[in-house]
């Protein structure tokens, strides 16, 4: 007869193995929660930090020391009350910075950003690599990388944590390979490598999308919300998803590809090699050609200048741009039904027209939804200024905090954002 292994042992259930906490992981968790809420209320006493955090004041003394043993905070000035002890408020020590590296299929913006977020200085690189060889591209990032050491040097009063990098295109996590930019050339290359190599420091390369939901996680004020879609509008479209509280990356980290989401049977042929898709039609390519097609004369080479043009009123350029956010609305609406996002973030040159644009974009999402609640849709802290905040975002998270990576914790386990996260017990 078959012996059954239930019988053995009958009566007797071994309870699953849980991971219990130590007392250094709380107070790294702890460690990580006044960070943030020194940055969200900085300057702040210790005695706030504690009525903030719920945390015991000993506690929230003895880890405020240590961020200032280890120069991440600053005692600053002291405060008043009506009685008792003057308190200390302090800061975050804004001489820590990033180097962040913005790169574009046209350009690259660079930048020296501090840990508040205050851009110290800046640089564009120019290049036409779009059709470039092996070698061209590698002489391209020559120039960035020389760029960036000037940067650099120009500020050697301040402290360097390393180089953020955000690309339009997908990024492989684990071995930091770009995977799929059809815009640009990098693909070609190691450019995580080559950068790495150039630059002597460590470099973080994310999606340009997935770092401006972390900029506005760290730089903004993402409250309570916890499922945000960004939407970054340049030359092609991409898409960053933070879903319940964790950044969504799907097999081989290509999750967020709705750029490439067929809109039209027919239209432009697209730099995936598909036609019909969203970018091709509300991009910053498609609204240059909507004012192209109705000015057979225009010079116009860039959106920038599209955008110069609508701002003084000229109907042709707003028409174009009108037409351009009708499509950005179509798919919009198309991810608010699929993920139910609380809120959309649009990044790009577009939302310096936001007045006129947000408008438009809210509208069409109201028209189209089928339930009584649509997402908030708000314009990235300014415009373009938002990918370079989103690549030093990526440098200063990894940094700063212990437990609290992007949307999960370093066992890969779900995360909500701050300000949810709570305190734990020592």
């Amino acid at each position: 007869m078959r012996k059954s292994t239930e019988l053995r042992g009958a009566g007797k259930t071994t309870p699953p193995r849980r991971g219990v906490a130590s007392s250094e992981t709380a107070r790294e968790i702890n460690r990580d929660i006044l960070l943030h809420t020194i940055h969200l209320h900085q300057p702040v006493s210790r005695a706030d930090l504690a009525r903030l955090t719920g945390l015991q004041p000993s506690t929230v003394s003895v880890i405020t020391s240590q961020l200032i043993e280890e120069g991440w905070v600053l005692p600053g000035t002291l405060g008043r009350l009506p009685r008792g002890r003057r308190p200390t408020f302090v800061t975050l020590n804004d001489k820590h910075v990033t180097l962040a590296i913005d790169l574009r299929p046209e350009n690259a913006n660079l930048a020296v950003v501090d840990i508040n977020g205050k851009i110290l200085s800046r640089e564009t690189v120019t290049y036409s690599a779009q059709s470039a060889s092996k070698a061209e591209v590698r002489k391209t990032i020559q120039n960035i990388a020389k760029s960036a050491r000037l940067l650099r040097a120009g500020l050697s009063d301040r402290i360097f944590q390393g180089v953020g990098v955000s690309v339009s295109g997908r990024v492989d996590q684990r071995t930091h390979r770009l995977l799929f930019s059809p815009n640009v050339p990098w693909t070609q290359i190691d450019l995580h490598s080559e950068l790495q190599k150039l630059l002597d420091s460590p470099i973080e390369m994310e999606n340009a999308a997935n770092a401006c939901l972390l900029a506005e996680r760290w730089f903004g004020n993402f409250g309570e919300i916890s499922n945000v879609i960004a939407v970054s509008v340049s030359e092609g479209i991409g898409t960053g998803l933070m879903l319940d509280g964790r950044l969504v990356r799907g097999r081989d980290d290509m999750a967020g590809e709705f750029g490439h989401m067929p809109l039209e049977e027919s239209g432009p042929v697209c730099g995936c090699g598909n036609v019909g898709c969203w970018e091709t039609f509300a991009s910053n390519r498609a609204g240059l050609r909507y004012y192209q097609e109705q000015v057979q004369e225009s010079r116009l080479s860039s959106f920038q200048e599209l955008l110069n043009l609508a701002k003084e009123g000229d109907v042709r350029a707003l028409r174009s741009i009108d037409k351009m956010m009708a499509y950005l609305a179509r798919g919009l609406a198309m991810l608010t039904a699929g993920l139910a996002p609380e809120m959309i973030l649009i990044v790009g040159d577009c939302t310096a027209l936001w007045q006129r644009v947000c408008p438009q974009l809210e509208s069409q999402l109201i028209a189209k939804s089928f339930t009584s609640r649509t997402p908030r849709v708000v314009a990235a802290m300014d415009g373009d200024a938002a990918r370079l905040r989103g690549a030093a975002a990526l440098v200063l998270h990894k940094v700063l905090f212990r437990q609290a990576a992007f949307g999960q914790t370093e066992n890969g386990s779900a995360m909500p954002p701050y300000p949810r996260i709570a305190a734990a017990a020592v």
